[in-house]
């Protein structure tokens, strides 16, 4: 018996290079990815998004008006509680639009979006304010977009993928996307990409 079965255990043993041949696969598509995603950013600098639908949800006291962000560097953050990278990345970007939370030329625009869109405002202002809480964050202003009006403006503008959560995206003080990542960025990378953005001359 023995005779007979290692003949067949080696017949059907797994190629010791399986592994990497599968991660050097996942490398490959990953860069492919990348680089769609690259170039899709390129494509929308200088594109206009057009108007906002967003409504207070926590810390705000008013819906977002054109008169509010007029002439203004406009920072669009989506992300949502329920978002794994969304999780790791908010801490930073609370702090940095902690910054610009009294500037006259900034506008930085936290938008919470829910993993169910059957949620009422108040479950998703709860369940924004848990995660929030466990954050030891509080203050920031933050909106919601009822309609998703805002969203799907955005993902219709994507070629590829549509909308992924976390967006953000930097508006210069004509209307006019100036930077945008889909997929998480780091906050000195968003910070210089608005310094950048006010010091342009309209």
């Amino acid at each position: 018996m023995n005779t007979e079965t290692a003949p067949n255990k080696a017949k059907f043993a797994k190629p010791a290079y399986l592994p990497l041949l599968l991660a050097c696969l996942f490398m490959v598509i990953g860069t492919v990815v990348l680089v769609v995603m690259g170039r899709e950013e390129s494509r929308l600098r200088g594109m206009v998004l057009g108007e906002l639908d967003l409504k207070p949800l926590l810390y705000a006291s008013k819906p977002i008006e054109p008169a509010d962000i007029d002439k203004k560097i406009v920072v669009l953050h989506f992300w949502g509680f329920w978002c794994v990278p969304c999780q790791k990345e908010y801490p930073d970007i609370a702090r940095l639009q902690k910054e610009y939370l009294t500037s006259p030329d900034v506008a930085f625009l936290s938008i919470a979006t829910s993993d169910n869109s059957s949620d009422t405002e108040d479950q998703l202002a709860f369940r924004t304010k848990k995660f929030l809480d466990q954050e030891k964050i509080d203050d920031m202003p933050i909106y919601w977009d009822p309609a998703e009006f805002t969203r799907i403006q955005v993902s219709r503008m994507f070629k590829s993928g549509g909308f992924v959560n976390p967006t953000t995206m930097v508006l210069d003080r004509g209307g006019k996307i100036f930077d945008v990542w889909r997929g998480t960025v780091d906050a000195s990378t968003l910070k210089s990409s608005i310094e950048k953005a006010r010091k342009q001359k309209l």
